[in-house]
């Protein structure tokens, strides 16, 4: 099954590889699953999050569209590498409805990406080599032979030379924001910390939560309605298996394909409010103890849900936390400073774009 690669290259997302490029969630008292497929936090590291001006999501797009997306400098954007994050853009949203938006989202990541890959340069910052060698072989590892990897690098418009100046390009990039996020002293001091924390009481309080178990069966990605219903179909078998009293726990580590929990029997870490995708966190939170949900579908598949149990409200003390206070502030000012950044380049910059 032929598959993207989304850690680099292919997304060609114009930012950086790294968690000094992430924005951080809040330290609570409410434990992420850590490897749940079912979490609403699926912004990839390779991304930044902030720092690119809001786009017109209304005004349709050109027909036919551009083969050149944007100039930076003078320099030509393709559109087909705008097309690469658009189709990963529009897994999860309305494809035509929110078409114009990923088209536009897609160049302004490409945009940022020319103008840090500029800065880079000025700054004689480079790649490492053996980095390079390494992504491009784990993004290589997944095809049964080279002509099935350059077979698919043919359907995204790519040739293995492009894609591999592709992951220097986003290395190079990830290495300027290392460096640009070191300028910021790595001390946090405890009176920082403590203001933090005074401030946003409502951070510290976990809500109430749910302790649950679940059995994730995936849909591919690009999978047509027929592979979805046909995934859709099995999880249905298996909800019918539990009802007839087959262990959940059981049949979870023996089909679940949500690897962080199935060898647990599907039991993830307590959740609240805000921590899981929409409808996966609807469905729990509307069962009682005891109770399986029905088949539901999230964008990453389709889950049987089990409440074991209903945890209270807990306030986090100050001193349990204060650790990942300080690096939450800190990552958060090292994104401030990566965003003031792009934001001079940008305003320096001559940028023309075409859709």
């Amino acid at each position: 099954m032929r598959r993207v690669h989304r850690g680099l290259g292919l997304a060609l997302a114009a930012a950086a590889v790294g968690a000094c490029s992430k924005k951080t969630t809040p330290p609570t008292p409410a434990t992420s699953p850590s490897a749940s497929h079912a979490t609403s936090q699926s912004a990839s590291p390779a991304t930044i999050s902030g720092g690119l001006p809001a786009v017109d999501r209304v005004t349709p797009l050109p027909h036919p569209l551009p083969e050149v997306a944007a100039r930076v400098n003078g320099r030509e954007v393709p559109l087909k590498y705008a097309e690469i994050i658009v189709r990963r853009l529009l897994e999860k949203a309305d494809k035509e409805k929110d078409r114009p938006w990923a088209y536009r989202q897609a160049v302004q990541q490409l945009i940022t990406r020319e103008l840090l890959l500029e800065e880079a340069v000025a700054r004689k910052v480079s790649a490492d080599d053996k980095k390079v060698d390494q992504a491009y072989n784990e993004a290589r590892v997944s095809y049964k032979d080279e002509a099935a990897w350059t077979s698919f690098l043919a359907d995204q418009g790519l040739t293995v030379d492009a894609f591999r100046s592709e992951v220097r390009t986003q290395l190079t990039v990830a290495a300027l924001l290392d460096q640009e996020a070191a300028r910021v002293p790595a001390a946090v001091s405890d009176q920082d910390a403590s203001t933090f924390y005074q401030s946003n009481p409502s951070m510290f309080d976990s809500g109430e939560r749910r302790r649950a178990s679940h059995i994730l069966l995936r849909v591919p990605s690009g999978a047509t309605q027929a592979q979805k219903e046909a995934v859709r179909a099995r999880a249905q078998t298996l909800l019918a298996r539990i009802r007839k009293g087959e262990d959940f726990a059981k049949l979870a580590k023996e089909f679940s394909e949500d690897t962080g929990s199935a060898g647990k029997g599907g039991r993830l870490e307590p959740f609240g409010h805000g921590q899981m995708d929409p409808a996966f966190e609807k469905a729990a939170f509307a069962l009682k103890p005891g109770e399986r949900s029905e088949v539901v579908e999230s964008p990453f598949g389709f889950h049987i849900i089990h409440l074991l149990e209903v945890l209270p409200s807990q306030h986090l003390e100050f001193e349990a936390t204060k650790d990942k206070i300080k690096q939450y502030i800190l990552v958060n000012r090292r994104q401030q400073r990566i965003e003031a950044l792009i934001a001079t380049l940008r305003a320096k910059a001559s940028v023309e774009t075409y859709l």
